[in-house]
């Protein structure tokens, strides 16, 4: 994956990867503020945001102006909001990728956040916030962040509270994007049918007088909550179930361990937990697991959809292969399958410009440089039977396991996190 580097004299950084072979161009534009920047008060600012730049800009006032100049072109355009970052992206006919930039660049420097658009957005931002609260499978997964990180924006849903939001002003989402939305934290990253050294000039046009600033000061991540069990009793016909642990961060030399240890635990169809759970039992439909890695802290979590009344059951079957991952070597045999899945993966989503954009963008702000495809593979290569277990032995312990349930009050309350008495529940709201 060749591409060029340009730092520009503001501390905004500049990547693009030449696809001579490719007919589209992918822009992705990292910037390094999310969810985790706020505080109780402004909880759902960084999301807000996200959604009101879209609504008009000084040089196109309307979001019919914005949608309309790209998808005329055959183009798309969005963004989304995280805890460390907020991303914009857009893919266009290689012919066409400035009038994108373009676009984006205006978005993010000129955005119109007029009083009236602000108050519209808010009930559509609530009804987002309403529709992850009504979806257990979302909802029990926030739960299992708030006991991982207590008290801690890490731990609280990226689209904020409703009533941070209902309050929300255009003051507020104007101060919010001057003070993260610095230039040292953000990158900008192209990949397609384009030449470097023109991208970069426009680049540098676009954002290139944007004034250095310091960029805001994180919160560091707190250690996890003492109870390690929260249940929500609620109508369904399926029991929401997760179990987590803290692990590592970004930077951390056992990431890639713990992420092979994901991909044999419980992600696709030949992971142990889909082989176990769901085909030889038949307990669940959805049963999966995933890794997230943050600047100073992580976390691996398990998730089941399962029968109200064999929730239990789910729990302790995944518990179970947990404890295998501790106890037992993972079979060389299995383990270079999940190496070939997990490297193959990776050169999958980097066959197009858009994942080599994302991929340099996502590289380049949260490690400072951009591992190639070899590099990682080496890793993957690397990893080691000795090496899962001993990572499933110092992260995945029984008694710092954290565990969340949303279901019917008379199954899901008799679950707890292991050598955790059953707590008393709340009602579901």
């Amino acid at each position: 994956m060749r591409h060029e580097r340009v730092v520009l004299p503001n501390g905004i950084r500049v990547l693009v990867s030449e696809m001579p072979e490719a007919r589209s161009v992918s822009l992705a534009i990292y910037v390094g503020v999310g969810s985790r920047a706020e505080t109780r008060a402004t909880a759902g600012l960084g999301h807000f945001v996200e959604h009101i730049v879209f609504k008009g800009t000084s040089r196109r006032p309307t979001a019919a102006d914005i949608s309309q100049e790209i998808e005329s072109k055959g183009g798309v355009v969005n963004a989304s909001t995280d805890k460390e970052v907020t991303v914009f992206w857009a893919r266009v006919p290689a012919r066409h990728y400035l009038v994108a930039l373009d676009i984006i660049a205006d978005m993010i420097r000129a955005p119109m956040l007029r009083p009236a658009d602000v108050e519209s957005e808010k009930l559509v931002v609530v009804e987002e916030i309403r529709m992850y609260r009504d979806q257990p499978q979302d909802r029990v997964n926030a739960l299992v962040d708030e006991l991982l990180y207590p008290k801690h924006p890490l731990g609280w849903e990226v689209a904020g509270r409703e009533p941070v939001v209902n309050a929300i002003t255009a003051d507020d989402l104007r101060t919010f994007m001057t003070r993260g939305y610095a230039p040292e934290r953000i990158v900008v990253a192209l990949a397609g049918k384009l030449r470097a050294a023109e991208a970069t000039s426009a680049v540098a046009a676009l954002f290139g007088d944007l004034a250095p600033r310091a960029a805001p000061t994180l919160v560091p991540a707190p250690p996890p909550s003492r109870r390690r069990t929260r249940i929500l009793g609620r109508r369904g016909e399926q029991a929401h179930v997760c179990v987590g642990w803290r692990a590592v961060p970004q930077e951390h030399p056992d990431k890639y361990v713990l992420d092979m240890l994901s991909a044999v635990l419980g992600e696709g169809m030949s992971s142990r937990l889909f082989s176990e759970l769901r085909e030889k039992r038949g307990l669940a439909y959805d049963v999966h697991s995933y890794c997230t890695q943050y600047l100073d802290a992580g976390h691996l979590v398990v998730y089941a959809g399962v029968a109200p009344e064999r929730a239990g059951d789910a729990m302790a079957a995944a518990l179970h292969e947990v404890a295998r991952l501790r106890e037992e070597l993972v079979p060389e045999e299995e383990l270079a399958r999940v190496r070939d899945f997990a490297k193959g993966r990776l050169e999958l989503r980097l066959e197009d410009s858009r994942g080599v954009s994302s991929w340099l963008a996502g590289q380049e702000l949260f490690h400072g440089r951009v591992r190639t495809v070899d590099e990682v593979c080496g890793i993957i290569d690397g990893i080691g039977a000795e090496d899962v277990r001993r990572v499933a032995r110092r992260y995945l312990l029984p008694e710092l396991a954290y565990v969340t349930a949303i279901g019917p009050r008379a199954t899901v309350a008799r679950l707890a996190a292991p050598g955790e008495e059953p707590v008393a529940m709340e009602i579901a709201s």
